[in-house]
């Protein structure tokens, strides 16, 4: 169980990552809630208010390798870190922009490798701890206007698995939660003509952001022993 934890949750401004943060509150956690946009932050706060557990915000861009240092620090010691943080812009290819690769991969990949090191060091020494990465089901498959985004969930899968050969020994778990289609507010900011159509073409509802939040608390209750690795949250429908 959460309780008594403390969880580091990543990406908390956004659907996923705040539906894990209060789900984790919820069961008694002290959870260490971050994301670039502080109003949003507080946001989740106010709604966990009455909660078990308890919330602390810390907003700033994990881009930042000082802040993310500082954010390591700050939360010292870390039971469970969920790495939620992600991006992505739905696009076809040939009217994609570089800078938008480099973003997605500064925050999807990159951001990833340098605060899941340094919170790694304090699990290692005191022998426990869990890691959860947020991915997708786009860690082994590429969807069309997806490609540069599928492209950082395969590189996040193969971190996912690099670590949990490297940290078992330090009695880390690491498990990846690979959702399919969720209806977060990612979707909402889809204005492409093409992807549009392609998105009204789906004849299955998504997933809401409690049922991967679900998924990510069920991971931690596994027996000390046991270290669910990919867990797979497909909306009933989503063949491929």
């Amino acid at each position: 169980m959460a309780a008594n934890k403390r969880v580091l949750v990543t990406g908390a401004t956004g659907g996923i990552g705040g539906a894990i943060a209060e789900a984790f509150v919820s069961e008694g956690a002290t959870v260490i809630a971050t994301g670039r946009n502080a109003d949003r932050l507080a946001e989740l706060a106010g709604r966990c208010r009455d909660a078990p557990g308890s919330v602390e915000t810390i907003a700033g861009d994990l881009t930042d390798t000082a802040f993310a240092a500082g954010l390591a620090e700050a939360s010292a010691p870390v039971d469970i870190l969920v790495n939620g943080v992600g991006w992505v812009r739905h696009v076809p290819f040939l009217e994609s922009d570089p800078a938008d690769w480099e973003k997605s991969w500064r925050l999807n990949v990159h951001s990833v490798l340098v605060l899941t090191r340094l919170v790694a060091h304090g699990m290692a020494a005191r022998g426990t701890g869990q890691i959860v990465n947020v991915g997708s089901v786009l860690g082994d498959r590429v969807y069309r206007y997806m490609l540069f985004y599928a492209a950082t969930k395969h590189a996040l899968r193969a971190i996912s698995r690099g670590l949990r050969l490297e940290l078992a020994e330090h009695g880390i778990k690491v498990t990846e939660i690979a959702p399919g289609l969720v209806d977060t507010g990612l979707l909402d900011e889809i204005d492409h003509p093409e992807v549009l159509a392609a998105y009204a073409a789906r004849d299955y509802p998504p997933l809401k952001a409690a049922d991967i939040a679900e998924a990510t608390l069920a991971a931690t209750r596994a027996a000390p022993n046991a270290c669910p690795e990919l867990v797979v949250v497909n909306p009933m429908g989503q063949t491929a």
